[in-house]
């Protein structure tokens, strides 16, 4: 199915902001565990360069992962899956290797231990089919290595036990996360089913705020002509030559509206000439009125100076939102969840901050939303 190939994360951004603190925490818990094992088994270590081989792997599997699983990086990537898999099988192949000829006891070998943490936390970023494939080839090397040194083990059983014994963490472990990680995505698609039945056709466009809005024009000019006038007994020149100038106004600006597109009246110094911006799907124009709202709203930009600018091809534009940051401010952290959101609406989200000027740069395909105009 579908929703199989696809991670929680992909599907429920703000999830995975979440979700990081517990990535840190799991990779912070399975290091100091490396490291008391390494200690305390010191006398079963043969040669001490693979110790520190695997024990330095695993610290790059570690850092990596959390690195990864940063908002500003979202969706977590499938290569960076890869690699921290790697490194992790990498960590248990030295430490195996560090024991070779001397390792008693399979039990207090950390490496299977850690890999089995780190697989536990990786439902929120890993659609449910990588991580079972990637907890079935960590088992087998895992198993296989024990089975090769079983003659070497201290207890008498058969080497089988031993294959067994340390890759059931890792079995354990990695099952769960796998079973999380498929009903986390059903329950999301399951949600968003009903959320979106009926669906609405579109976003109800922001209220107008320019000054030179037919609404405001009617509102500040025309009612109260028309208020006065009603309550005078008999109409001069003056009020008939005001009432076609009022009435010229009003149709011009009217007319001015019409051509103004949606984004135009949310950010006025808006720059749009393909009108790029009439042609964004439902979600991609409310991701932009949540920037705009979020950049107007933070005391760290000067809302006021915010400039958008669309442009592009036939089937790629690019909607650049720029706005004065307050110096002295920091909006990294609040950026996040935006950023992250955004990675799941627009083909690419990318920004940067150039001394005091914030960029945000949307990336989409105008084509996507043409059967719905």
């Amino acid at each position: 199915m579908m929703g199989e190939s696809r991670s929680a994360q992909e599907l429920d951004p703000l999830g995975g902001i979440t979700a990081r603190l517990l990535v840190i925490i799991a990779v912070a818990v399975a290091y100091v565990v490396a490291v008391s094992e390494s200690l305390n088994t010191l006398d079963q270590i043969s040669t001490p360069a693979f110790e520190v081989a695997a024990l330095l792997s695993f610290g790059a599997a570690g850092v990596y992962y959390i690195r990864a699983t940063s908002p500003f990086r979202a969706p977590f990537p499938r290569l960076a899956h890869a690699v921290v898999c790697a490194l992790s099988l990498l960590a248990v192949l030295f430490n195996s290797l560090a024991q070779w000829g001397t390792n008693e006891v399979v039990r207090d070998d950390w490496a299977p231990v850690t890999l089995a943490i780190l697989l536990f936390t990786f439902g929120s970023y890993i659609p449910a089919r990588e991580i079972l494939a990637c907890t079935l080839v960590s088992a087998l090397l895992i198993g296989g290595l024990a089975y090769l040194q079983a003659d070497t083990f201290a207890a008498d059983v058969p080497a089988a036990v031993f294959a067994i014994l340390p890759a059931t963490p890792v079995l354990a472990c990695g099952l769960a996360a796998s079973v999380f990680a498929s009903s986390l995505v059903r329950s999301i698609l399951d949600w968003r089913a009903a959320a979106s039945a009926p669906a609405a056709a579109d976003i109800p466009e922001p209220p107008v705020h320019a000054t030179a809005s037919h609404l405001v024009h009617l509102e500040r000019q025309v009612l109260p002509f028309l208020q006065r006038v009603s309550t005078e007994t008999e109409l001069t020149d003056d009020d008939g030559e005001r009432a076609r100038l009022l009435a010229r106004e009003l149709r011009t600006l009217m007319v001015l509206d019409a051509e103004r597109s949606w984004l135009m009246r949310l950010v006025h110094q808006t720059t749009d000439p393909q009108r790029y911006a009439d042609r964004m799907t439902a979600a991609e124009r409310g991701y932009v009125r949540a920037v705009v709202s979020h950049l107007r709203g933070s005391e760290a930009f000067k809302g006021d100076r915010m400039r958008l600018t669309l442009d592009g091809t036939r089937y790629e534009a690019s909607c650049t939102i720029a706005v004065d940051r307050v110096a002295g401010s920091n909006p990294r952290v609040q950026l996040a969840p935006y950023i992250a959101v955004g990675r799941s609406v627009f083909d690419s989200v990318a920004w940067r901050l150039d001394g005091d000027i914030l960029t945000v740069t949307l990336t989409f395909d105008p084509t996507a939303n043409e059967e719905q105009q």
